[in-house]
């Protein structure tokens, strides 16, 4: 596009230029007054437009704004370019500079277009993006170009200014019947209730007065001397938070960044959602390679889920080299779960002795791959199965391609 309007300007100074050389040789042969002065006249124009555009160009201002700030996938996101003329000449002639790239990938798209300002105007001018995959859309506005009117000259500005739009990953609840056993196995936790009072003397939830029916076991002997009544402890009501739900973030070789992270993201967070909505606490993990740390989120509530995505779209994969699996458990080393759900993209006989060192009642692990449509463990060879189950890890698969179809599919174990 750079060069077409290159091709135009220098197109425009030709016309002029025979068009000068045409009067300035006709007032030579009739040498007349007139003839004169249109020759003048017509030599000043391109010092009076360079002129002109030197004032628009120090005059012009052009910021980007974002119409919103989080989308779905798939649909289209408005970027509006607001664009200042102060001056009391119409810049009829301006060129908009845009780039914008997904996080996850290192494509960057160019969208360029042309627009005109009237004098004391601010103009807002509305482009339409569209991202087919989840992640942060980082777009930039490289600056502008702005012409004269004839078009013999152009200056750029390239001031940049940057915006982030989030696009969220597509996630749905599964079915009861998909879900863990999940109030059967409780193990010890350090979360208690903040409005039930339980059974574990730990912990004490409240000092009240006594009531008929009370155990004498429960009787704070020190305080009812000092208030002069019997006074009794309601102990603590521990939270079950013994499910691990840990994403992998390492993509496998050959295989689309930007496909792997929006199937993963789906995979992951629909396990999370569904869990919130049956009321089970979880832990939700990840590594961040950036800062060598694996980030844990305890999801009790929605907030605490739009956090995790919020965490996911910041985060960006890392290589096959790092063991996120050993880093969590340096971090976390007397830690203990009944249920530890690993997803991966990477053949699950790479972990396989890491996951057994891991506290947990059972683990499983949700492999993501691009498994042309051989659905459950028939994409793994018997000895990988075997192996697998051998040390107590049950194994389950997801097309990257059709997600939500093997989603509803799993049972989870």
């Amino acid at each position: 596009m750079q060069k077409g309007n290159g091709d135009y300007m220098l197109r425009n100074i030709i016309k002029y230029l025979i068009a000068l050389a045409a009067v300035g040789l006709l007032s030579i042969l009739y040498n007349t007054y007139y003839m004169g002065i249109l020759f003048l006249t017509l030599a000043a124009i391109p010092f009076l437009m360079f002129a002109l555009l030197s004032y628009l160009y120090g005059s012009v201002k052009a910021e980007l704004v974002s119409v919103i700030h989080v989308a779905k996938k798939g649909e289209v996101i408005p970027v509006s370019v607001q664009v200042d003329n102060p001056t009391i000449f119409p810049a009829t002639y301006i060129k908009i500079y845009l780039t914008y790239k997904n996080s996850y990938s290192d494509q960057i798209y160019k969208k360029n277009f042309m627009v005109s300002v009237d004098a004391k105007t601010k103009a807002s001018i509305i482009c339409n993006l569209y991202s087919e995959y989840a992640g942060n859309l980082e777009v930039t506005l490289n600056g502008i170009r702005i012409y004269d009117y004839l078009r013999f000259f152009s200056m750029k500005k390239r001031k940049k200014t940057e915006l982030t739009v989030a696009i969220l990953p597509t996630y749905y609840e599964l079915q009861q019947n998909q879900l863990l056993n999940l109030h059967n196995n409780i193990v010890e936790s350090d979360y208690y209730s903040p409005v039930k009072s339980g059974d574990d003397p730990s912990e004490v939830f409240a000092i009240r007065e006594y009531r008929e029916g009370d155990r004498q076991q429960r009787i704070h002997w020190k305080l009812s001397r000092k208030q002069d009544q019997l006074m009794i402890k309601e102990f603590s009501d521990p939270l079950n938070c013994s499910i691990l739900l840990f994403v992998d973030l390492c993509v496998p070789e050959n295989m689309n960044r930007m496909l792997f992270m929006d199937s993963m993201l789906e995979c992951v967070l629909s396990l999370s959602y569904s869990f919130l909505l049956a009321g089970q606490m979880h832990y939700f993990t990840w590594y961040e390679e950036r800062h060598g740390v694996c980030r844990r989120i305890r999801v009790s509530q929605e907030k605490d889920l739009f956090e995790a995505v919020d965490g996911l779209l910041h985060v960006l994969p890392y290589s096959s080299l790092t063991d996120a699996l050993t880093a969590y458990q340096a971090q976390y080393p007397k830690e203990q779960y009944s249920n530890l759900i690993f997803v991966t993209g990477e053949q699950p006989r790479k972990r396989t002795e890491t996951l057994s060192l891991l506290k947990a009642m059972n683990r499983q692990v949700i492999y993501l791959g691009e498994i042309d449509n051989q659905p459950g463990t028939k994409y793994f060879p018997n000895e990988v199965i075997r192996r697998i189950g051998e040390v107590g890890v049950s194994l389950a698969s997801v097309d990257a391609h059709h997600v939500r179809r093997d989603m509803e599919q799993l049972r989870l174990e």
